[in-house]
């Protein structure tokens, strides 16, 4: 019993300070680091835990044992096509400054100077984390091949003036990396910054989902404040949809360059040039996208049903045993069909998510029709009201998809996440335990994908074992 007991005083010190949830897959780590401390003390890992506090030595290695770093170079490619077709540009002949609030192990900084430095932009470059080993790896810059991916591939030769291969890794300038101003920072608990005036653009990727509601607020307020007028702040594009208006701060507005969406403090410079003209040709232009993806679905409806007529014989069939037919085939037929674009549909609902546009993306998940099509068209609009933040509505949603394939890993996790910001830590638990399963049982290839973008399926499961254990294990 008091094995538990010193897990759970642990956790909630950790989860205070850090924000961060400690995994259960973590919890032989932490328990195996907390009796050696014990030991060494002369105490028991009760009292060890009682008395261990923030700020201290071993604190800060229990931080850095459950801090989960998943990054690599050029890490969402079109976000640097943004800022070098974009941005960047606007700083020619000015002084850039931009922080990097949670740079995990250093590539993303490592991206973002070597992009600056190849369009001669005169930047100071700030990074920071809480994970000191974490900061450890930049400052030495070591890297292996892993930090080198698909995504980015195109920029990768840009660091290439500032490192070498040796031994299978990445070895970069101490030169170059003495440009980057490293610096340990928590955004929970942590004030004092090693800059005074605010900065250009804030990076804040990867770490949101992490964080409950109440955390995310305070985070974006603190991060907002150290952003200049007309600054820009990014956060991954998978986790800027998940970011409802309840959460940024007034004077903070979401815009985008095709399908970047970041935020922008102050007046948007990008709604000056904004004329009726190009309203009207921009809805024209969306009208036509989305008449082209109903006009995909009715199409594979319709295929559907000749293919279950012709199977019925005489192709006399009424309308309604046609539908008939359908319906018990798709009821008994696992397999995918392979003329529905599930991805395309996905990053349409996104982008109009993105816009804020949610009637718009409820008109796309609704059109997808079908019994085999359901599970997806459920799935969908639970998406849509999480991000209107309508858990009540994306709750019930993702439990019919579930009900309907219980298979559909994505649906158990979004599913555990609404259940978690809902404050239902028991419910979301099983939901995160079943998407584990789910992946486990997944080989080469993880089926449901398109939910995946740049996280990897490790990373989605490393996500289902930090929330395993979100408000303490039971």
């Amino acid at each position: 019993m008091e094995k538990r007991d010193f897990i759970d005083i642990i956790s909630s010190k950790i989860l205070s300070y850090s924000g961060i949830y400690v995994a259960n897959s973590q919890i032989p780590a932490v328990s195996a680091f907390v009796e050696k401390k014990a030991a060494q003390c002369g105490t028991t890992p009760l009292e060890y835990c009682e008395k261990l506090s923030s700020g201290s030595a071993d604190f800060d290695e229990l931080i850095n044992l459950v801090t989960v770093n998943e990054t690599y170079f050029f890490r969402e490619e079109k976000q640097f096509d943004l800022l070098k077709n974009e941005i960047f540009p606007k700083f020619a002949d000015k002084n850039l400054t931009i922080w990097t609030c949670c740079c995990s192990t250093g590539e993303e900084p490592i991206s973002i100077l070597a992009l600056a430095l190849s369009m001669d932009i005169n930047i100071t470059l700030y990074a920071s984390d809480i994970d000191d080993d974490a900061l450890n790896t930049l400052h030495k810059g070591r890297y292996s091949a892993f930090s080198l991916r698909t995504d980015g591939k195109k920029y990768h030769k840009l660091l290439e003036p500032y490192s070498k291969k040796e031994e299978h890794q990445i070895v970069f300038n101490q030169d170059f990396l003495s440009r980057i101003n490293v610096f340990k920072f928590n955004l929970i608990k942590d004030t004092s910054l090693p800059f005074f005036d605010n900065v250009d653009i804030i990076f804040m990727r990867n770490v949101f989902i992490y964080f409950d509601k109440e955390t995310r607020i305070l985070v974006c307020k603190k991060i907002a404040d150290r952003l200049k007028n007309n600054g820009y702040l990014f956060f991954s594009m998978n986790e800027i949809g998940s970011i409802d208006r309840n959460v940024i701060p007034a004077g903070l507005y979401k815009t985008n360059r095709e399908q970047v969406y970041y935020f922008v403090k102050g007046h948007i410079e990008e709604a000056k040039c904004e004329t009726p003209a190009v309203r009207y040709s921009a809805q024209k232009q969306e009208s036509i996208k989305q008449e082209k993806l109903r006009h995909e679905v009715e199409k594979v409806r319709s295929n559907r049903l000749n293919e279950q007529s012709e199977r019925g014989g005489n192709g006399s069939s009424s309308a309604a045993g046609q539908q008939s037919a359908l319906s018990s085939h798709d009821a008994s037929s696992n397999a995918e069909c392979s003329d529905f674009d599930i991805k395309g549909t996905f990053e349409s609902i996104c982008s109009e998510i993105n816009r804020n546009s949610f009637e718009k993306a409820m008109t796309i998940a609704r059109a997808v029709s079908g019994s085999n099509y359901k599970k997806y068209s459920f799935f969908l609009q639970g998406y849509i009201e999480y991000h209107a933040d309508k858990r009540d509505a994306a709750e019930t949603f993702f439990a019919s998809a579930e009900t309907l394939s219980p298979d559909f890993w994505p649906a158990f996790f979004y599913h555990g996440i609404v259940l978690r910001d809902m404050g239902r830590t028991e419910q979301a638990t099983v939901c995160f335990t079943k998407c584990k399963k789910l992946l486990e049982s997944c080989k080469s290839k993880v089926q449901y994908d398109f939910t995946l973008d740049s996280f990897s399926p490790s990373y989605i499961y490393s996500l289902c074992e930090t929330f395993t254990n979100a408000g303490g294990s039971k």
